[in-house]
């Protein structure tokens, strides 16, 4: 009997922890699967090892694998992430997390390289279509039942001439439709760019973290992951986001409001809003703040009165008429 309830309560614990669990899908390209460091911890691995047992993992990088979507003009694109299987498995896996670390090899379109790999050709996809295709992804991941939480990463430090990977096509093309895209829609934001530019956590490629690199890419993203998130308060008509930040864009309803980047907004209508904030200076990564419903334009929403605090005593009005000098008049 005593064993019989000792396995009960196993199972009863194994199903608590994997409801608890957190499943964080790491989408992406060759940086993301591990290129070159095949016998080596991959950037997730070593993220699962960081975040702890209430997080589930998973690598569903694919080497070679651009963000544009499965047509490209002039034909069909082989290198489309979204023909992968590995893309379906990340659908599948009921993330609560999802980071998409793809871009890198988009930046072959900016750039002219007869006869390279993955059948780039210099104008064959039109820059609009990035926007489009960069979009969709972002909403095929937020649109999912588990409503998953979305970071975006500026793709990090590339250069390569004999794969047609230049780091100023990914700096004045792929990051700006990266960011513009992730501001559009309120997702996180986390600057590979910036913060993964040193010489010796790379391969002698110049584009895949080696073994260390690999970890320190994770750093990064698991200090993003884990930060806390601004918060929002109502006062009266007006909402500001607590704490210091660098740059903000106001949502209500799920859209961007466009010309709102002041630290506070005045409140005109009544909605659901949200901040997307610039949390450091030295780099350009956003986080996405709580969420707050406003019901009432001129009262603080969601804080109760103070019961404790005594009513003022109402003035009696005078009954007599009082004279310049305050004698009573008859």
């Amino acid at each position: 009997m005593f064993g019989k309830l000792s396995i009960a309560a196993s199972l009863a614990m194994a199903v608590s922890s994997a409801l608890a669990t957190t499943n964080v899908a790491c989408v992406g390209n060759s940086i993301t699967e591990g290129y070159g460091i095949w016998a080596d911890k991959k950037y997730p691995d070593h993220l699962q090892e960081m975040l702890g047992n209430d997080y589930a993992v998973t690598n569903f990088g694919v080497s070679s694998m651009t963000f544009a979507g499965e047509k490209i003009k002039g034909g069909d694109n082989n290198s489309s992430y979204w023909k992968t299987d590995k893309f379906k498995a990340a659908l599948a896996s009921s993330p609560n997390i999802v980071i998409i670390e793809l871009g890198t090899n988009d930046s072959k379109y900016f750039m002219e390289s007869e006869g390279a790999n993955y059948n780039y050709l210099y104008g064959q996809c039109e820059k609009s279509q990035l926007y489009a295709d960069y979009e969709a992804l972002i909403d095929t991941f937020a649109h999912l039942p588990t409503n998953p939480e979305i970071y975006a990463t500026l793709q990090p430090y590339s250069n390569n001439v004999g794969w047609a990977i230049m780091d100023t096509a990914i700096v004045s093309q792929i990051n700006p439709i990266i960011k513009e895209t992730a501001v559009k829609k309120g997702v996180n934001i986390i600057d590979l760019h910036t913060l993964f530019q040193t010489p010796a956590w790379f391969l002698d490629d110049s584009v895949h973290p080696n073994a260390t690199g690999a970890q320190e890419l994770a750093k990064i993203v698991n200090k993003y992951m884990t930060l806390a998130k601004p918060t929002l308060k109502q006062e009266q008509a007006t909402l500001q986001v607590s704490g210091t930040n660098y740059g903000i864009r106001w949502y209500k309803d799920g859209k961007l409001i466009e010309g709102a980047d002041k630290t506070t907004l005045t409140l005109t209508e009544k909605g659901k809003y949200k901040a997307l904030v610039k949390v450091e200076n030295d780099n350009d990564s956003w986080l996405l703040s709580n969420e707050i419903e406003v019901n009432d334009l001129s009262g603080t929403t969601g804080i109760a009165p103070d019961r404790n605090k005594k009513a003022q005593p109402k003035l009696r009005k005078l009954r007599h008429k009082v004279d310049v000098k305050g004698r009573w008049v008859k």
